[in-house]
């Protein structure tokens, strides 16, 4: 089954009344945009502006659907910024720190996302993103390890699941499409660096290639460390994840992904 085929099945099957395609930037979700908004249901490419990553990615996003003719919808946190979380509680490490991270930063705008474009009560949007098994043997066993599921009327499709990096390498290529200068030199996309879920050594890489988000992220530290809360950007201890992340972190891959590489 391809790509399209995935996509034909979920919204024939499911009647999803938009389709939106969750772009973070990265060569996986910019393959998965693409396949998209080849399909006549498809309707915007979503990107979700945590307020703490590469500003690069951001703009490499904007500018790729302009040149796609894409429309674009970006959200931003609407009730809690990273710099709040990090004030209030110290800098996120682990798991439970992952957990607070992403309801605040990204799952809050999937639900308003799907809040604003429902068109009643058992309509389902459609959530079209980038996820390979091939990323994390993790996958294999979570309930994101499979072609189309649904919670309440959020659609998630994962066309791509059974897709090798090689596979988006070769797509990105042939249709033409321009890669992310930030994941050629990160090996990630940079959208969200909350570093709940990264190592401190990450950020010397990070400082190496965009010294002023490092500034920033240092700059937190220092603040955290004044007020006597944790102070270390990624410097939680590595552990398997329990189920409860395994099963939910559809906008997360990158970081899992690194996660699972430290822990193993």
């Amino acid at each position: 089954m391809t790509p399209l085929d995935v996509l034909s099945q979920a919204i024939d099957e499911h009647q999803p009344s938009q389709v939106f395609a969750m772009f973070s930037g990265g060569h996986d979700s910019l393959t998965s945009t693409h396949l998209a908004a080849q399909h006549p249901a498809f309707t915007a490419a979503v990107h979700i502006n945590t307020g703490i990553g590469i500003e690069e990615t951001r703009e490499f996003v904007r500018e790729t659907c302009k040149a796609q003719g894409w429309p674009l919808l970006e959200y931003t946190p609407d009730a809690r910024s990273w710099d709040d979380i990090c004030l209030k509680g110290g800098m996120p490490g682990g798991p439970a720190q992952h957990d607070i991270t992403y309801y605040w930063l990204k799952q809050r705008s999937i639900r308003r996302l799907v809040r604003e474009h429902k068109r009643g009560p058992k309509d389902r949007i459609g959530l079209v993103t980038g996820i390979r098994t091939e990323e994390s043997m993790r996958r294999m066993t979570s309930v994101m390890a499979k072609p189309v599921y649904r919670i309440g009327a959020q659609l998630w499709i994962n066309p791509i699941l059974e897709w090798t990096a090689i596979d988006c390498g070769r797509y990105i290529a042939a249709a033409g499409l321009k890669r992310n200068p930030v994941v050629d030199k990160l090996h990630r996309s940079g959208e969200c660096l909350c570093g709940a879920m990264a190592h401190h050594r990450e950020l010397d890489e990070i400082a190496f290639w965009y010294p002023a988000v490092a500034q920033r992220i240092r700059a937190m530290e220092q603040d955290c460390f004044k007020a006597d809360l944790p102070s270390r950007w990624g410097g939680a201890q590595r552990l398997v994840l329990p189920p409860k992340e395994q099963a939910w972190l559809p906008l997360c891959s990158d970081c899992a992904t690194r996660w699972e590489t430290a822990a193993a």
